[in-house]
C-alpha cells in the first residue's frame, strides 16, 4: 500500500516514515502544504494519505474536501495534535477514514492503516482523544451544554435567549451546533441523547 505523509513538520514526516519502514506500507511521498499535498495525490495516487489538520497557511480538512471533490481515490487518515470531538466530527464530515492523535504508539497507527486499507465504510479512531469520547460530552462547549440543559423545559429560542441573555439568532446557532454534534435531527432527539449520556439531569 502506498502512503503519502502530508505534514508541515519535517520531524513528524521523517518519524512516521521511519516507523513504517518495516511494515506493509511504503511511504512514496512527503508534502508540507495543501498545494504540495494535492500535487502528490494527483501525480502518485497514494492509497492512503496521513495528513495533519494544520498545514501552515492551509488546512488539512480543506485538502481532503478538494481531493475528494475532484474525484481523488486516496483515503485519508488525520494525524493531529487536536483531541477534541468537534475536530473529529469535522474530519468525518470531510471524508476522512480515520483519526489518530500524535504521540500514539506505532501499533495504533498500523491498526488504523490496516482497517482503512480493507474497509471502505468504517471510520476508525485512536489516540488520546478516546478519553473525551469516554466522557460522552460530544465536544459541546460550556455554553452549548447550558443551552442543552434547558431544552427539556420546552422554551422557545426567544425564551431561551431571554434566560441566557442571548439573541434569538445566537440561540439558533447554538442549537444547530448541538444537533450536529449529537447527531440529532430535532430538539426531542437532542434531549433524549442528552439524558442518555447524562448531559441533562433526568
Amino acid at each position: 500500500m502506498k502512503i503519502a505523509i502530508i505534514d508541515d513538520h519535517s520531524l513528524i514526516r521523517s518519524g512516521v516514515t521511519a516507523a513504517l519502514a518495516n511494515s506493509n506500507y511504503e511511504v512514496v511521498a512527503e508534502a508540507s502544504s495543501v498545494e504540495e499535498g494535492l500535487a502528490v495525490i494527483n501525480s502518485l495516487k497514494p492509497d492512503i494519505c496521513l495528513i495533519d489538520i494544520n498545514l501552515g497557511s492551509g488546512n488539512g480538512i480543506d485538502l481532503i474536501k478538494k481531493s475528494l471533490s475532484n474525484g481523488g481515490k486516496s483515503k485519508f487518515v488525520i494525524l493531529s495534535m487536536h483531541d477534541d470531538l468537534a475536530t473529529l466530527d469535522l474530519a468525518k464530515q470531510a471524508g476522512a477514514s480515520g483519526y489518530l492523535t500524535k504521540g500514539a504508539p506505532i501499533e495504533q497507527l498500523l491498526e488504523i492503516l490496516d482497517v482503512v486499507a480493507t474497509d471502505n465504510g468504517k471510520f476508525i479512531k485512536k489516540g488520546q482523544f478516546q478519553k473525551a469520547l469516554e466522557n460522552k460530552d460530544f465536544g459541546l462547549t460550556p455554553r452549548e451544554l447550558e443551552v442543552l440543559s434547558l431544552l427539556p423545559t420546552g422554551a422557545t429560542a426567544v425564551a431561551l435567549g431571554g434566560i441566557l441573555f442571548l439573541t434569538e439568532a445566537t440561540i439558533k446557532t447554538h442549537l444547530a451546533s448541538i444537533y450536529r454534534k449529537l447527531g440529532a435531527a430535532n430538539r426531542a432527539q437532542a434531549v433524549s441523547i442528552g439524558i442518555e449520556n447524562k448531559l441533562i439531569a433526568n
